[in-house]
C-alpha cells in the first residue's frame, strides 16, 4: 500500500498543528521554572534532587517512551493514531498539576512530580511524530520556526502567571496552566486531520534488548544527533532548575521576581528562531544548528560570571537568540533522520535518551553547586557540554531537500 506524500501546509493548519506545543511549553516551562521555588516548600528535599524534579523531562519516561512511541506507530483508530496518545497524556497531566496545587504531603508530592513529566511525553512524542506525516522535509525548517515562537509563548505565558501571581497564590498558577494545556491540546487534537497512515512497521518490538538496539545503530546519523542533543540536555539541565534560585541567592531577587530572568530568553528565542526556520529551509537544518549551539555555548561560558540583575538580563536575552535555532530545528532535524513508519518510535527513543540526560544533568549541577556553594558552576558546566555537543552535529550528515523539490513544492502551495 502506497501514502500519498504530504501536502504543504497552509499557514493556518501550521498554527492549529502548533497549538500542542504552546500549551505543552506552559507546562514545561511551569516545570523548570517553579518546581524549585515550590519545593522550597518541603525542606527535606536535598538540593541535587531538586535538580532531578525540577525539569520537563522523566527517567521514568526514558525506560516508556520508546514503548509509547512504538504503540502509537502501530496503532490504527478512527480519530488517527497519534491523537489517542493527545487526549491520554494531557488528562493525566492536567489531574496530576492539580494534585500538585494542592502541596499534598512529602511522599505522594514525590512520587505526583516525578511522572508528571512523562505524562505529557505520552502526548507530546506522538505530536512530534505526527510532523513526519503532516509536514514535508523541504518545508520543516519554517513549520519548526512556527512552533517555536508558539513553543516560546507558552513559556512566556507561564513566566508572566509566575512573575505576577506565584508570591499571591501559586495555587493559582497551577490550574492556569492546567486549564491552558488541556485548552490549546484541544484545538490541536479537534481541527487538525491526520493522513492515511503509512503501512504497519513490520519490524516487531522486541524483548531481545541487544538485537534491537544493534538495529538502532544501522541508523547510524541518528545515533550520532541523538548523542549530540544528549550533551546539550546535559547542559541545560544543570542550568533551568537552578536559574530562578541562582536570581533570589546570587542577584538578591525575590521568588516572584526571579521568574523576570526568564522573559529576555524567551523573547530572544522568538527572534532567532524565525530566520533560523527559513535559513535552515534554503542552507540545510544542519550548519544553522550547529551555529546556534556554538553560539549558546559561549554566551553561557561568558554568562557565568555575571553579577547584578541588568547583566543577567542582557545575557540571558543573547542566549535566547541562540536557543532560537535549537528550538526551531532540533526536532526537525530529528525527524529527518528517522524511518517515516517508525517515526513515534524513533522519537521516542531520542526523548528517552534525552529524559536520561537532562535529569543527570540536573543531578551533576546540584552536587557542583553544594561542592563548590554557588549556582554559578551550573553555567560553566553547561557551556562545556553544549560546546561538546556542537562538535558532534558537525558529524553528522543531515539528509536535505533538493533546489528543485522546494521549488515545486512553492508552486504547489
Amino acid at each position: 500500500m502506497s501514502v500519498t506524500p504530504p501536502r504543504p501546509l497552509s499557514f493556518a493548519d501550521s498554527a492549529l498543528y502548533a497549538c500542542g506545543i504552546f500549551g505543552a511549553n506552559v507546562v514545561y516551562a511551569f516545570l523548570n521554572l517553579a518546581a524549585g521555588l515550590y519545593l522550597e516548600r518541603y525542606p527535606q528535599v536535598p538540593t541535587w534532587a531538586v535538580g532531578l524534579l525540577s525539569q520537563e523531562r522523566s527517567l521514568a519516561g526514558a525506560v516508556v517512551q520508546p514503548i509509547v512511541g512504538a504503540w502509537s506507530d502501530r496503532t490504527r483508530t478512527p480519530i488517527g493514531r497519534r491523537k489517542p496518545f493527545f487526549i491520554g497524556g494531557v488528562l493525566l497531566t492536567w489531574a496530576s498539576l492539580l494534585f500538585l496545587a494542592g502541596f499534598p504531603p512529602l511522599v505522594p508530592m514525590l512520587i505526583v512530580l516525578s511522572i508528571n513529566a512523562f505524562f505529557l511525553n505520552v502526548a507530546v512524542d506522538p505530536y512530534y511524530a505526527l510532523m513526519a506525516d503532516l509536514v514535508p522535509l523541504e518545508q520543516r525548517g519554517r513549520v519548526g520556526a512556527l512552533l517555536a515562537v508558539f513553543n516560546m509563548g507558552g513559556q512566556i505565558v507561564a513566566t508572566v502567571a509566575g512573575l505576577f501571581l506565584w508570591d499571591r497564590s501559586p495555587e493559582l498558577v497551577f490550574v492556569i496552566v492546567a486549564t491552558v494545556l488541556v485548552v490549546s491540546f484541544a484545538i490541536t487534537t479537534i481541527f487538525v486531520h491526520e493522513p492515511e497512515a503509512p503501512p504497519r512497521p513490520t519490524e516487531p518490538v522486541r524483548l531481545d534488548v541487544g538485537a534491537y538496539v544493534s538495529g538502532l545503530f544501522t541508523h547510524r546519523e541518528l545515533v550520532k544527533y541523538i548523542l549530540a542533543a544528549s550533551l546539550f540536555w546535559l547542559g541545560t539541565g544543570g542550568v533551568l532548575p537552578y536559574l530562578t534560585r541562582f536570581g533570589v541567592h546570587v542577584l538578591g531577587l525575590s521568588e516572584g521576581e526571579a521568574f523576570q530572568l526568564f522573559l529576555p530568553a524567551l523573547g530572544g528565542t522568538i527572534v532567532g528562531a524565525i530566520p533560523a526556520g527559513y535559513l535552515a529551509d534554503r542552507r540545510g537544518k544542519k550548519p544553522v544548528l550547529a551555529a546556534g549551539i556554538l553560539g549558546f555555548g559561549l554566551v553561557a561560558l561568558v554568562g557565568s560570571q555575571v553579577d547584578s540583575t541588568p547583566q543577567a538580563l542582557v545575557v540571558m536575552g543573547i542566549v535566547g537568540l541562540a536557543n532560537g535555532f535549537w528550538t526551531a530545528l532540533a526536532i526537525p532535524l530529528l525527524i529527518d533522520l528517522v524511518p517515516p513508519e517508525r517515526a513515534a518510535e524513533m522519537t521516542g527513543i531520542g526523548s528517552a535518551v534525552w529524559s536520561f540526560a537532562q535529569p543527570i544533568g540536573a543531578v551533576v549541577a546540584g552536587l557542583l553547586i553544594d561542592r563548590f556553594d554557588t549556582y554559578r558552576v551550573s553555567f560553566i558546566g553547561a557551556a562545556i557540554f553544549v560546546l561538546i555537543s556542537f562538535a558532534l552535529v558537525l558529524t553528522v550528515q543531515a539528509p536535505r531537500a533538493v533546489r528543485t523539490q522546494g521549488q515545486a513544492v512553492a508552486a504547489q502551495a
